[in-house]
């Protein structure tokens, strides 16, 4: 004899109240009963479906994370805007942005927490990126011996870094000069191929 079915209103509203208590109290201050208060289930229908706070935060985090779009294959500058658009949007205007200063906050503490989601997604997003500057190595606008993971470090660090501080917005003509300005950096010497 089976179970009665999983409610999918249930688990929508635990996952919602989950990111809820993510960006109100950050991981480590989340906790099973108001997660359960919050969604208006009882602690035993959370537990059913999650054995503790770090599964539920990982669905959590998947439920509103958004796909990378797809650049529109123009020039590698223009793809690399499109991304650096996208991501300051992401980080500045999305439920994900607003719970990102949490999990770095507990990165150090919770370990578990953020290998797993790097490996699983941010990995996975950074890709996209990368096939837009492997593009750049081929086209030889990018030298060739360019660490691909480091330069989406150097793209994207001050977008990270004015979201995380709060200290101030990434207009798009920011973004566009963040563009030129690392490209510039990685263009092959005068007269040799990258």
């Amino acid at each position: 004899m089976t179970g009665r079915p999983r409610s999918a209103r249930a688990d929508a509203a635990i996952l919602d109240a989950a990111v809820d208590e993510l960006v109100e109290h950050g991981f480590t201050s989340m906790t099973i009963e108001r997660i359960a208060a919050r969604a208006g289930v009882a602690r035993t229908t959370v537990y059913r479906r999650w054995s503790g706070t770090a599964e539920l935060c990982m669905d959590a985090l998947d439920r509103i994370r958004e796909p990378v779009p797809t650049p529109p294959g123009g020039s590698v500058r223009d793809d690399l805007v499109f991304l650096l658009r996208y991501v300051n949007r992401l980080l500045t205007r999305t439920r994900f942005g607003a719970i990102l200063p949490q999990l770095a906050a507990e990165a150090r503490r919770h370990p578990e927490i953020t290998q797993r989601y790097w490996a699983e997604h941010f990995s996975a997003d950074r890709s996209v990126a990368g096939e837009v500057i492997r593009r750049g190595i081929d086209q030889r606008l990018i030298r060739a011996d360019a660490d691909i993971e480091l330069v989406i470090d150097t793209l994207i660090g001050p977008l990270l870094h004015r979201s995380m501080w709060g200290v101030a917005t990434v207009t798009d003509d920011q973004i566009t000069r963040i563009v030129e300005t690392v490209l510039a950096g990685l263009a092959p010497p005068a007269g040799r191929p990258g």
